[in-house]
């Protein structure tokens, strides 16, 4: 009876992980236009996501982190491709686009100065690229990522933006390092807990990210309404926040003699950002207007990821069966 409970479980995971970016559209249309939602305090989307990370901390294969002892270069590159090419590309698409618009383009930089996504992690999986440097770089993420994301939007700040470089310090303290040194500290205490929660960490992710979607378009509505206009203009610019980032730094990666698979791990770290949390700290410090581009990224950053991963994961299946 445990075992089939455990194999549904596993089934419905992988289902709600594979349609995820439908499912968040299909959210995110449906709270738009339904005359119902779910009112929350403010904490709730913050503490949803605390949990996946706990979970995310509970799951990391921290064993696998040894190995990049000897990977110090491909590591290094990693961080510096994602602080250089992520940042100047998000903030150049937030000026290009939204000079005129300070709480889109601040919600369009916040989207590109956050965290590698957990789903990083898994398209480098299914890519066969190496797991182990995204987890070692977005672990780096967590201290470089609350200096960079206020400096990157100094120029955005006014009278409706003002963000203070503590009080997002300590939101991004409550919300990922705390939860994830939990999770991180629990694995430690008992001993195989990551191979048990693996299936809870994906289900409980999609979930969260469902509901953290619905609470923020529901509050945001008639913000929403009032630059519904604007909504094309930003899905082109979150499309190309995800895109040339990944292209540029595969490329850059494979020129500077990095091999196969650490590159590919390279391209998701540096592309996909933890949007949900951007969406959640741009709700809370800039306003409803400031969250739209998160949650568009945060669409296009799982869809285009897992076309790429299944190219990857193709690739390869041919390079197999050529030999």
């Amino acid at each position: 009876m445990e075992k089939r409970l455990v194999r549904e479980m596993k089934l419905i995971s992988n289902i709600l992980s594979k349609k995820l970016p439908f499912l968040i559209l299909l959210v995110a249309i449906g709270t738009y236009f339904s005359p119902f939602y779910w009112k929350v305090a403010t904490w709730v989307p913050s503490f949803l996501l605390g949990v996946v990370i706990f979970f995310t901390g509970l799951s990391m294969n921290i064993a696998s982190l040894k190995k990049m002892r000897t990977k110090k270069r491909e590591l290094l590159a990693a961080t510096i491709l994602k602080w250089t090419i992520s940042v100047i590309i998000s903030i150049g698409l937030a000026y290009i686009f939204f000079a005129s618009k300070p709480e889109i383009a601040a919600g369009l930089i916040l989207s590109g100065t956050l965290p590698s996504a957990t789903s990083a992690t898994v398209y480098t999986f299914l890519a066969g690229g190496n797991t182990s440097l995204v987890i070692a770089a977005s672990l780096l993420d967590v201290v470089i990522s609350p200096i960079v994301a206020p400096l990157s939007m100094m120029g955005m700040f006014n009278e409706h933006i003002n963000i203070s470089f503590f009080s997002l310090l300590q939101s991004f303290l409550l919300i990922v390092v705390l939860p994830l040194g939990i999770g991180l500290f629990t694995q430690k205490t008992w001993p195989g807990s990551e191979v048990y929660s693996k299936s809870a960490t994906k289900f409980g992710s999609s979930i969260a990210l469902l509901l953290i979607v619905h609470t923020i378009v529901g509050g945001g509505k008639d913000t929403i309404s009032s630059e519904i206009s604007s909504l094309p203009l930003i899905a082109v610019a979150t499309f190309l926040q995800v895109i040339l980032p990944m292209v540029a730094a595969y490329f850059i990666a494979r020129k500077i003699h990095i091999s196969e698979g650490d590159s590919r791990a390279i391209l998701f770290h540096v592309g996909l950002c933890n949007t949900s949390l951007a969406a959640i700290l741009a709700f809370k410090f800039i306003g409803e207007l400031g969250a739209i581009a998160p949650i568009l990224n945060m669409i296009f950053n799982l869809s285009i990821g897992a076309h790429i991963a299944n190219y990857f994961n193709k690739l390869e299946g041919a390079d197999s069966s050529g030999m």
